[in-house]
């Protein structure tokens, strides 16, 4: 049956039974990692049969996979890695006769066909932002599942493969957000132009292949997009023939697609459906929302994983439709691979099992509201939400682009905190004024004030947050020891 076409019971149950030969024949006896947890657990692998099951498992967090400088190997104990002697005695008959079944159909070795499921083909890194870059490695069969991603991503989007001319400026990087466009693009066969974002071709650059191409659909990151639009507003780029925009790699909050919106229209792109995506490293794939709605969810892919959300303090399950954390399982594939894995980010609306008002598709269905759990620190012994101030400076029509420092006093790392904000207003707007409505917003957001406020021009700025030389824009900087 086809995605998103399997009763919720059923849908359940299939999910448990993949669950329990995942473990059984995979995770168990070539996982490292998880087989020492198993033992020193006294948990039967074969005991691990439903969803319900699946809580019996320790979690696995960021702590247990991040390479250090100590053990910068410890991403390998992740690794589903099968001795040739191990796999020949673990598979039952019943995976013998499909694999010589194969053989025959597709003309190829039975050694081939097994090298697709196990062996590493390419590998994707996190961004290391609380630790070293961890590898997260893909076998031919993760590809095949990444690429399958993708095809659903684009059977949701509205996306036309006749009609749509796509323009990426995700960075050329070994991160999931350039892999799972790439891989869409090839599985779907539509057009899309990779440009490496503007440390690769520059903004003028793009906007010089925007004016030509005419693409229907843009792809990138949020802060870059909409460098991206207001640079062309002062160039006068056309770019009237956009109707889509997909997101990803970064929140997205509601008056950002508003003003993204009202900003598109300025350069002649009406009627634009801005679609954001969550994706994350250890999945090894990403999931589109349902649609640019305010009822919109993260379609998932059952077939694939298992999503819980837990109480971020208790980690106890929440009822479906609770907020909580998001904890995550691979359940098929090989290469690097977690079960029950601690996202740290906080989904709002929970999730539910339910029919998709938008798609009528039957899954999983992750809400759209996520923020991470590390991005809540103290400043000047204030606990401060940063995922709120991306909010409360989206949302402002007289911000152009904005960045917020946190630091101490120059040669005193026991001083008081010290928060930098740092603008680019509209043409029009005044400053003074403008300084005054913020702090007042910024103080009822955080109940502490800002030190300082520096206005600069849009290109100075963009040069600050390194719009054309970073992966990834300096939007939030946290200068302490």
């Amino acid at each position: 049956m086809a995605w998103g076409n399997v009763p919720i019971g059923e849908l359940r149950e299939r999910q448990g039974r993949k669950l329990r030969r995942f473990i059984a024949h995979k995770v168990y006896p070539f996982c490292p990692h998880y087989r020492k947890l198993f033992d020193e657990h006294g948990i039967n692998p074969d005991s691990i049969r439903t969803l319900e099951d699946l809580q019996r498992l320790p979690f696995t967090g960021k702590a247990d996979i991040a390479s250090t400088e100590d053990n910068p190997a410890r991403f390998r104990d992740f690794i589903i890695q099968p001795e040739e002697a191990q796999l020949k005695s673990s598979l039952g008959l019943f995976e013998k006769l499909g694999l010589a079944s194969r053989s025959r159909r597709e003309g190829r070795s039975i050694k081939d066909l097994v090298l697709d499921e196990y062996l590493p083909v390419m590998t994707t890194f996190t961004t290391g932002r609380t630790a070293l870059p961890t590898p997260f490695v893909y076998t031919k069969a993760d590809m095949a599942q990444l690429r399958l991603a993708g095809a659903r991503m684009f059977e949701t989007s509205g996306f036309d493969r006749k009609r749509d001319r796509i323009v990426s400026v995700m960075p050329f990087a070994p991160h999931l957000g350039f892999w799972q466009i790439s891989e869409m693009g090839f599985e779907c066969g539509v057009m899309v132009m990779h440009t490496g974002g503007g440390k690769v071709m520059g903004s003028q650059g793009i906007l010089a292949v925007i004016g030509r191409l005419k693409p229907t659909v843009l792809i990138g990151t949020p802060g870059y997009i909409m460098h991206l639009v207001h640079l062309g507003e002062q160039l006068g780029t056309d770019m009237s023939a956009v109707r889509i925009v997909v997101l990803g790699a970064e929140r997205v909050p509601p008056m950002y697609k508003l003003k993204l919106k009202e900003n598109l229209a300025k350069l002649g792109a009406e009627d634009v459906s801005v679609l954001v995506t969550y994706g994350m490293t250890e999945a090894k794939k990403a999931w589109l929302e349902s649609a640019d709605s305010d009822d919109s969810r993260y379609l998932t892919y059952p077939d694939m994983e298992i999503f819980e959300v837990v109480d971020p303090q208790t980690g106890k399950p929440v009822p479906e439709g609770d907020p909580g954390e998001v904890v995550y399982s691979h359940i098929s594939g090989a290469g690097s691979t977690v079960l029950r894995y601690r996202t740290g980010d906080l989904v709002k609306e929970g999730l539910v099992y339910d029919r998709c008002p938008h798609t009528g598709k039957m899954l999983p269905l992750l809400g759209t509201s996520i923020t991470r759990v590390s991005e809540i620190k103290k400043v000047k012994g204030t606990l401060v939400d940063f995922n709120e101030l991306f909010n409360l400076f989206n949302a402002e029509r007289e911000i152009v682009e904005w960045q917020l420092v946190v630091s101490k006093p120059e040669g005193n790392e026991f001083g008081q905190d010290q928060v930098r904000l740092c603008l680019a207003l509209h043409e029009g707007c005044d400053p003074v004024q403008f300084e005054k409505q913020i702090q007042t917003k910024f103080r009822i957001q955080t109940e502490i004030g800002l030190d300082e406020i520096r206005f600069f021009t849009h290109e100075e700025l963009s040069i600050e947050l390194g719009m054309e030389t970073m992966s990834k824009e300096k939007r939030i900087i946290d200068k302490r020891p």
